[in-house]
């Protein structure tokens, strides 16, 4: 679960692998714009209750589908059942798979869930500014593409290690030199306290560029042994 950054002040649980993320915490921050603006606080019981919120998340389940393989679920239509022309939506929302909501287990897990999409659908209609705050973290700077590049460029770095670093022939294991690759980068990039599930996507980036970097001087034969290893990511 990533912690990531809206605004100056203001933060979103998102899985990055999954791209679900808690809409509630989307709900704070938008009400929290409006009340600077004067404007009255939104629930998200009325957002909810909208046919065009439900008509929306119908699509993006149907493109969930699709992207998972199930073209035969895809023609499935969608079933509002409404009472005084308003959604009643707590046995819908058990139907669809990119929206959730969960009463138990951890505090922090508790809510309703939902897919980026989503997310990004409340926040158009709560405020104009978390519109564009949504946009520049997810869309263009790509936060979640990064956690994901950065990710597999350590998993390549570990295999250089293990195939290009001088000095470790004949040794069965490399999990200590992993490790220590790891707070090194992670001292090096976020400081002392610093936890990737924090990081911001120009942290996630430059992470992904200095694995980059390593993997290259290891292939190429610059690197002697993992003392001098060590020393390069100091200077990098």
């Amino acid at each position: 679960m990533m912690t990531v950054a809206i605004g100056s002040n203001h933060t979103v649980q998102i899985g990055h692998l999954t791209k679900m993320g808690s809409l509630n915490d989307i709900l704070v921050i938008g009400n929290s714009y409006r009340r600077a603006k004067g404007q009255r606080e939104i629930t998200l019981d009325e957002w909810l209750r909208r046919e065009s919120t439900w008509e929306y998340i119908h699509e993006v389940e149907l493109d969930r589908l699709n992207e998972l393989g199930n073209p035969n679920l895809c023609d499935m239509d969608l079933d509002l059942t409404k009472k005084n022309g308003i959604v009643e939506y707590s046995s819908l929302m058990k139907k669809y798979t990119v929206i959730n909501s969960k009463r138990g287990g951890k505090v922090e897990n508790r809510g309703v869930w939902a897919d980026l999409q989503i997310m990004l659908d409340l926040a158009i209609y709560m405020s104009a500014k978390l519109r564009l705050e949504m946009v520049k973290v997810f869309i263009n700077h790509q936060i979640l593409s990064w956690r994901d590049i950065s990710g597999d460029e350590f998993k390549a770095l570990n295999k250089s290690i293990d195939n290009f670093l001088p000095g470790r022939e004949g040794k069965k294991s490399n999990t200590g030199i992993y490790i220590n690759m790891a707070k090194m980068l992670n001292l090096r990039i976020l400081g002392e306290k610093g936890n990737w599930n924090d990081a911001s996507s120009e942290q996630l980036n430059l992470r992904a560029d200095l694995e980059g970097k390593l993997i290259s001087y290891l292939e190429m034969g610059f690197i002697r042994d993992w003392d001098h290893l060590k020393e390069v990511i100091g200077k990098l």
